[in-house]
């Protein structure tokens, strides 16, 4: 079995802890291949680390946030290690942002003003007086440079069942980026198929993002209250499941023009939650998926129920199961071809 390390710019791509309490696609990631029995690293990158540090694992994938983001802290570290493996087969990169194309526009950002990726404002980021000696600085922009004109290695990102999303994604990122992109479901591991018990359901809708103008429109429909599927960031994924498990609906928004995974939807299918989201997308996979919010609320609890039902066993039926799941990450991240090599 092979050796893996998980890092990135933010505490979704590198923290343990982080996923712990809220689940990223670099948690199921590191679910999926340690289920598979590799060994898993998950933590922060550091400025320090040189080719002897990273020699140990087979396979690294860091994790690219817009560099411009609040949360990403660990830019600098993130950078770093893509700068000492740019020629390593065994350096992979991930997405999980829902706006890719912000990456881009914080690389641009980034080269049209080198002294902006240093600026007072990121002090607070780890890694800063490191960065800020030249050297340092100038590896680090060398990266960001080869991110924006040339090739990525390869590039993970969570991918829905009801659309192939590379188009979308690869218009996002850099050109250099599209045929570097490969799409991973991993949800087989996620959903269950074993009924909850069930609690009392509320007149209330529950919405994972009230900022974009799908929910603004959609909940001019309604008749019911919204609440927020996540009342402040100290809340953990059981809290937002019990959030969930107790509401009429879901309303999951698509991002800009597309929709894009999140681990919501497999909370909402795991407690019997009837889901709306931009059905033009989620209609590909099945009928149970075209239902608008507001036909949703005219519905009675019984045929919400048997809604969520179908819309999660439409949702099993076209996602790879376990072991196809897990074949695919494998050969991603060329773990198959390194096992033979070994």
């Amino acid at each position: 079995m092979s050796k893996i390390l998980i890092t990135g710019m933010s505490a979704s791509h590198s923290s343990e802890k982080a996923n712990l309490r809220s689940l990223s696609f670099a948690g199921v990631m590191k679910l999926v291949l340690e289920q598979q029995g590799h060994e898993v690293i998950q933590e922060n990158p550091e400025v320090s680390w040189n080719t002897k540090d990273l020699e140990q694992y087979d396979s690294v994938l860091v994790g690219i946030s817009p560099l411009t983001s609040l949360s990403a802290n660990h830019v600098y570290g993130a950078l770093s290690v893509v700068d000492v493996l740019l020629e390593s087969p065994k350096l992979h990169l991930f997405i999980d942002a829902p706006e890719p194309a912000k990456i881009t526009a914080s690389l641009r950002a980034m080269v049209k003003t080198p002294d902006n990726l240093t600026k007072p404002f990121y002090s607070y980021r780890k890694g800063f007086s490191s960065a800020t000696q030249p050297n340092m600085l100038e590896n680090l922009l060398d990266v960001i440079d080869h991110l924006l004109n040339k090739q990525w290695p390869t590039t993970l990102y969570p991918a829905l069942p009801w659309t192939d999303e590379i188009k979308h994604v690869a218009d996002c990122l850099p050109e250099s980026a599209g045929n570097s992109l490969v799409g991973i479901n991993l949800d087989s591991y996620l959903i269950s198929t074993q009924d909850m018990i069930e609690v009392e359901r509320r007149d209330k809708w529950v919405v994972e993002n009230y900022s974009t103008k799908w929910v603004k429109s959609t909940t001019s429909t309604l008749t019911h209250p919204t609440v927020p599927m996540k009342w402040n960031k100290a809340w953990t994924d059981e809290q937002v499941s019990t959030q969930i498990s107790s509401g009429l609906g879901a309303l999951i928004p698509p991002y800009s023009s597309s929709t894009w995974w999140s681990y919501r939807y497999i909370q909402c299918m795991n407690n019997l939650t009837p889901i709306a989201t931009d059905w033009k997308e989620s209609q590909l996979i099945g009928s149970s998926w075209t239902h608008l919010a507001s036909s949703i609320e005219s519905m009675s609890q019984e045929e919400r129920i048997r809604l969520a039902k179908d819309q999660r066993d439409s949702y099993i039926i076209n996602i790879p199961t376990r072991r196809d799941a897990a074949i695919n990450l494998s050969q991603a991240l060329d773990l198959f071809t390194r096992k033979e090599q070994n």
